[in-house]
């Protein structure tokens, strides 16, 4: 399974009993994409202070104990990252292109902030530690794979 030809899938985040094989298996692809350089598009790898920014909101969410009044915060993870996405966009004769793979980032986690969203408070806390862990395991395999 290549990144490319799979997205995330809302199930992974939405399973009551934590991420299973094929999402960790997921997470080292995608970690694996977002940190090499792509020569056809020339976009560059998604730098890990990049990553790691984004990362350390995660964990501070997670510190302060996911509840009703944190739901807000989770939601505007989504906005902060548009707001990297359009300060990594380049001006050229074209028009505007991505300097790096953040959008693909963006794409996906916004999918996944979504999946965490429940009726019942209590699953979506199941929800948010699965996102967490999600995020976390495309960290580390993005490091894994020679993210700068």
């Amino acid at each position: 399974m290549a990144y490319k030809s799979n997205s995330l899938n809302p199930d992974w985040i939405q399973n009551p009993n934590g991420l299973e094989r094929d999402s960790i298996h997921w997470a080292q692809e995608f970690g694996k994409f977002l940190a090499q350089y792509d020569n056809s598009s020339r976009q560059k790898e998604l730098s890990t202070s990049q990553i790691r920014k984004f990362f350390g909101l995660v964990k501070r969410l997670q510190a302060q104990g996911y509840d009703e009044v944190s739901r807000t915060d989770l939601l505007m993870l989504a906005p902060q990252l548009a707001y990297a996405v359009g300060r990594d966009k380049k001006k050229t004769r074209q028009g505007m292109v991505d300097g790096s793979k953040i959008h693909f980032f963006y794409d996906e986690i916004n999918t996944a902030i979504n999946a965490v969203q429940a009726d019942d408070i209590s699953m979506e806390k199941i929800y948010f530690k699965n996102f967490v862990n999600l995020i976390e395991a495309i960290v580390a395999y993005h490091k894994h794979a020679g993210g700068e």
